[in-house]
């Protein structure tokens, strides 16, 4: 069930308003509330496949067995832990590197690579003492199946979660305004902006015209894919963490102004959160983290960014993704006493990093590694389009010049309007660096803020009208 979808308002409507009248039992509010919840999210589960719902089952039980037997010591414990973690791993690995003639046959279950590290989160913290194993399965299968963060998460650590679903919510005001609000800049960021860009991204890398691209337009497909993968996936957390936050739960932040770091390790210290302080604390950390030799550190570094790349996709293009990022953060680290003595402004870091980020991207976006040697080949050719450009200009005029250089198909009215909306989030994004969007919009007169809201609400519906929606990109992890 899709967060973008006339059935998950009518679901969400219902759910809520039982999930409130519960609270009003005050004996029993907690435990009617978690039956509702679990109930809500095995309808939003199964709506997507009712063959994906064993996988989910699968996790619980052996999460919760996990834990039940996470108190045994000595050699005997390590083995039976590891087995766990293993037996774990297992739906996913199969479904990630099955056999190609088999991946045509085979549906991907919602959200395995995020509840399969959910799960794993609660085995690990159970086994290191950090949460005390849960006697009742139900609480387990609560904690892995939330329905707001079950499917492209933010991925949940059982001390952060658990707690708060062992606690009865009562309607509060301020949370379910806040929540209306997250939800709906994570529904202008997919529908306005990632889902408008996706129509030029698709357009310049549909592999019919790839290798006949030229410079500026591979060049700008570069730029447009970075905006729309990080406004796709950023507008669905925003959109989990709304849902929840109307709920009563906090299920912390997912990005924070990735495109606004000054380097490489500052960006993944504000991309897709959830998973990057998930592969700290349970790769790099027990790796030996930063307290080993340098050459270890390197290694580590490596290893994390690897298991990084391996969990987005079984292709070398996320491999090489991976690594990618593990040599930036191994030579950022190198370099650091020389950066360091450099005053450089924060615009250029700012800028470096961004463009150092939408290289790695093009593997990612590119279908295989033959896609990337096009794109890498036609952004060679500028010099000759820059050719090309002043030739065509002088015969047809710079309109003409513009169009074949960036191969926009028909008028210039949808670029413009994607160009606009892509300004909008970038003031917002710089606006908000220092102080919430939230915070800001709550400062501000009656009439400014329901401006913007009527504002907001209108663009989504423009957009979402336009029949340009497209499904989330990390539903394919």
């Amino acid at each position: 069930m899709s967060f973008v979808s006339f059935t998950f308002l009518f679901f969400f409507v219902v759910f809520i308003s039982l999930f409130h009248i519960a609270a009003r039992f005050d004996k029993n509010a907690v435990k009617i509330q978690q039956v509702l919840i679990f109930l809500a999210s095995v309808v939003f589960y199964a709506f997507a496949d009712i063959k994906f719902v064993p996988f989910i089952a699968y996790a619980i039980f052996l999460s919760y067995f996990a834990g039940r037997l996470s108190g045994m010591e000595g050699r005997k414990g390590k083995i039976v832990f590891a087995a766990f973690v293993v037996a774990d791993l297992l739906p996913l690995l199969f479904f990630k590197y099955a056999p190609s003639g088999w991946k045509g046959q085979l549906l991907f279950p919602l959200g395995l690579s995020f509840f399969t590290f959910q799960s794993l989160s609660y085995i690990i913290d159970c086994r290191t003492k950090k949460v005390e194993a849960e006697k009742n399965p139900f609480m387990v299968a609560l904690f892995i199946s939330f329905f707001p963060v079950v499917s492209l998460g933010p991925i949940q650590r059982p001390g952060n979660l658990i707690p708060q679903l062992k606690t009865a919510h009562r309607f509060n005001y301020e949370n379910a305004a806040d929540g209306l609000k997250i939800f709906a800049w994570g529904a202008f960021k997919k529908f306005c902006v990632a889902d408008a860009l996706a129509v030029y991204v698709n357009h310049v890398y549909a592999p019919s015209g790839l290798s006949a691209q030229p410079a500026p337009a591979l060049l700008l497909a570069i730029v447009f894919y970075s905006f729309q993968l990080y406004c796709d996936f950023s507008g669905y957390s925003d959109m989990a963490i709304g849902v929840s936050k109307y709920m009563g739960f906090d299920v912390g932040k997912n990005f924070d102004h990735p495109f606004l770091a000054v380097s490489v390790g500052d960006f993944w210290r504000r991309w897709h959160i959830s998973l990057s302080t998930w592969l700290r604390d349970y790769v790099y950390i027990p790796l030996g983290g930063s307290r080993v030799a340098l050459y270890r550190i390197y290694a580590n570094l490596i290893i994390t960014f690897l298991v990084s790349g391996i969990w987005h996709g079984s292709t070398w293009n996320f491999v090489i993704w991976g690594l990618l990022h593990g040599l930036y953060q191994c030579a950022g680290r190198a370099a650091k006493p020389v950066t360091e003595k450099i005053k450089t402004p924060d615009f250029i870091k700012i800028a470096v990093t961004f463009c150092l980020v939408s290289i790695s991207l093009i593997f990612f976006r590119a279908e295989t590694l033959s896609d990337v040697g096009m794109v890498i080949q036609g952004i060679a050719r500028l010099p000759q389009n820059i050719g090309q450009f002043i030739a065509i200009k002088g015969q047809l005029g710079f309109k003409e010049a513009l169009r074949a250089a960036f191969s926009i198909e028909g008028g210039f009215v949808n670029m413009v309007d994607r160009l606009i909306t892509l300004a909008v989030f970038i003031c917002a994004s710089v606006a908000t660096r220092n102080k919430s969007g939230l915070e800001i919009i709550k400062s501000k007169p009656v009439a400014v803020r329901w401006l913007a809201y009527y504002a907001l609400c209108l663009l989504i519906i423009y957009f979402f009208n336009t029949g340009l929606v497209t499904n989330f990109i990390y539903s394919n992890f």
